[in-house]
């Protein structure tokens, strides 16, 4: 039963979908146990959960109180005696094998998709694609990506940063690669390749793919075209194209809800020196109804720029216009989750510089994600309300364990309870 009024699901059968059974499988199989003492690939799987799921802001410090204090050993079963330091936790985030982190991200992926029915399914087959960056503590990072001005600047004042490409299906990250090396600081890059990983996978074929006009290359146009992957782009306005086609809508077919269409035709798009005229593509051209200031501020720095006019590109040429444009409009959908696991799950900085640490600390991020999202979309509520509101079921389920277990004297924890549980 639910412990907040109103609500449809509870945390209990949140974190049922993180099976006990799947970790133990994956120690075995990954042996990742292999010369530990006490953070056992299961404890700091769940250390790391436990700490993204309640802590603002976690950190090796506040991991290794977590890890001392009685609620986090009363909530999975250790002895009270057990002991670790935050440079243990340091250590073991930069030799543990990943492998382990990415296979249960995959089989929590799975459980998380049995609680929607396949109609439910099908309706999360467009995978918006689009990277984030994250740069607080990147300047420990060996090798990074660094976008920006560098002139006059010393190699350690150009700060690395490590961009995460991810494909977000509208309930959750579906796939993701995190990339450090310089040459992928292009979304011509780094897109297309999370693209293709996603639509290799079984099960793909009826997913449309949507993403930013950063990917615009002809190259890659053409890669999606031979590999049979349907997408819906964004062009600059300045971009090169012949009209093969132009289509008639009529006068509803030009209203695209806060957009009118200006224009829909079938084309050929130029690349660098000439024509691609082996693929064609859909481009419509459409306005704001409600023209936006597009004045550029006289502010510095980075600013996105404005405008009113917008081309959005599909290879495939079935969709209408309204369907192009309803697509495109999806994609924003990855923005928030963005701005969502960097506010609320801690993603806006790395717990680890390793490279092994940044996988790991991306994997646990993303299954705490699925597990606040199922919660947030059965209940029904926003982002911050569904993270407050799992916190408190949690500490209420905890604090519920504790007065069961000590007969209402929370002293007997630590003389009684915690004699039942042996260090292995």
């Amino acid at each position: 039963m639910p412990m907040i009024s109103g609500q449809k699901i509870n945390i209990q059968k949140i974190l049922g979908l993180v099976p006990e059974d799947l970790l133990s499988t994956l120690s075995k199989d990954t042996k990742i146990d292999y010369c530990a003492k006490v953070l056992y690939g299961k404890r700091i799987f769940n250390l790391l959960l436990y700490g993204i799921l309640t802590t603002d802001r976690t950190s090796q410090r506040t991991l290794e109180d977590l890890f001392k204090s009685n609620l986090f050993k009363t909530m999975f079963s250790y002895d009270a005696g057990m002991k670790i330091s935050h440079s243990s936790i340091s250590t073991r985030l930069s030799t543990i094998e990943p492998e382990f982190f990415r296979l249960a991200y995959e089989g929590i992926y799975a459980e998380f998709s049995k609680s929607f029915t396949t109609e439910e399914q099908l309706k999360h087959r467009i995978i918006r694609v689009d990277s984030s960056m994250v740069a607080e503590t990147c300047n420990k990072l060996k090798k990074g990506l660094s976008p920006g001005r560098k002139y006059g600047k010393t190699p350690d004042e150009v700060v690395k940063q490590v961009k995460y490409t991810i494909a977000f299906d509208g309930l959750t990250a579906c796939d993701f690669k995190i990339f450090t090396d310089p040459s992928y600081i292009s979304e011509d890059r780094a897109i297309p390749e999370v693209v293709l990983l996603n639509a290799s996978k079984e099960g793909s074929t009826t997913n449309i793919y949507t993403f930013d006009r950063g990917v615009s290359s002809i190259a890659n146009f053409s890669s999606f075209n031979n590999a049979h992957i349907p997408f819906v782009g964004r062009l600059k306005t300045d971009r090169r194209f012949d009209v093969v086609s132009l289509d008639e809508p009529s006068d509803s077919e030009r209203n695209l809800g806060e957009l009118m269409l200006i224009s829909s035709q079938v084309v050929n798009l130029y690349g660098k020196r000439h024509v691609d005229k082996e693929n064609k593509y859909r481009l419509i051209v459409a306005e704001r109804k409600e023209k936006i200031d597009t004045t550029p501020p006289n502010n510095k720095g980075h600013v996105k720029k404005k405008e009113n006019i917008f081309y959005f590109i599909t290879n495939d040429l079935e969709l209408s216009q309204k369907e192009i444009a309803d697509i495109y409009k999806q994609r924003w959908d990855i923005e928030v989750f963005f701005r969502f696991i960097k506010q609320e799950l801690n993603a806006s900085h790395f717990l680890s510089v390793s490279d092994n640490g940044i996988k790991v600390m991306l994997y646990m991020t993303l299954i705490a994600s699925m597990l606040l999202l199922l919660y947030k979309k059965i209940n029904d509520l926003g982002y911050k309300t569904a993270k407050r509101r799992f916190t408190i079921e949690l500490w209420e389920a905890l604090i519920t364990i504790i007065v069961k277990e000590c007969g209402g004297d929370p002293a007997l924890m630590n003389k009684t309870y915690f004699r039942k549980f042996a260090v292995p």
